[in-house]
């Protein structure tokens, strides 16, 4: 959904993200930080409020800076809850753990995003993944999200059709499209990769059934993610009661 400029005030201790590229760099700091392991799913905006006071009842989700640096030193596990909203009916959630002890690796069928399978998704789209980075690039490991290998096949197959098809402007409208969608994705380092190589297999293969006169402007550079985008709305962050009253106004179809 698009957010206003001014968003409601809110008292919820969840804090809404105001994109979906910025819920997705607070998906990846926060593994990055160490909450390692997750679990995730979708909830009505009706119960949404509901659900994150029983995550901070259960799990002290809730809990302040402080409250989270005596719980790591006593080995206790600390937990996060990030939520997005899918549409007006469907707010989108992820409960993040750190290693410790804790009633919530007794309660929820947690995964550890540090194995390969069980890595943080985007729902189908994407997955967070700790990768070697290039040495010409500094070296080293770091976190990125990149396109499911499903994903990331039903690209790759749309782009090998449309741009090697013939068949006027419909045809020459659906690659625009694909196109178009790939340039739109969050250019974090791995998908941005995808994106390249999957332009690359849109060139070879226009070339591969095209005419050299008949030529298709194909992007020339895919951008970076710029790292310095604020991930929460200014002066005051979005927050879950206030999402949740937007929703209800979205539903009802008021403006």
């Amino acid at each position: 959904m698009q957010f206003p400029k001014l968003v409601p005030a809110g008292t919820s201790y969840v804090k809404i993200p105001m994109s979906k590229r910025a819920a997705m760099r607070v998906l990846l700091e926060t593994v990055q930080r160490g909450c390692r392991f997750w679990c995730a799913g979708r909830v009505h905006p009706e119960k949404a409020l509901g659900f994150a006071e029983k995550m901070a009842k259960l799990y002290q989700a809730d809990a302040s800076a402080a409250q989270r640096a005596y719980a790591k030193r006593l080995g206790r596990a600390n937990t996060t809850v990030l939520m997005f909203p899918e549409n007006a009916e469907s707010i989108l959630w992820w409960l993040l753990v750190t290693p410790g002890d804790g009633l919530v690796f007794e309660r929820e069928k947690l995964q550890d995003a540090h194995e390969k399978r069980s890595r943080l998704t985007w729902q189908d789209q994407y997955e967070l993944v700790h990768e070697q980075r290039p040495r010409n690039q500094g070296g080293g490991r770091h976190w990125t999200w990149r396109l499911t290998s499903q994903r990331y096949a039903q690209l790759d197959a749309a782009m090998r059709e449309l741009a090697a098809a013939h068949g006027g402007q419909d045809r020459r409208d659906d690659l625009d499209a694909l196109v178009q969608a790939l340039m739109r994705m969050p250019g974090f380092h791995g998908v941005r990769a995808q994106i390249i190589e999957l332009l690359q297999i849109g060139r070879v293969a226009w070339a591969r059934t095209h005419r050299k006169s008949d030529t298709y402007p194909w992007p020339e550079r895919v951008p970076y993610l710029d790292k310095g985008f604020a991930c929460y709305h200014s002066p005051e962050p979005l927050r879950l009661d206030g999402l949740v009253r937007l929703l209800r106004v979205e539903a009802a179809g008021l403006t």
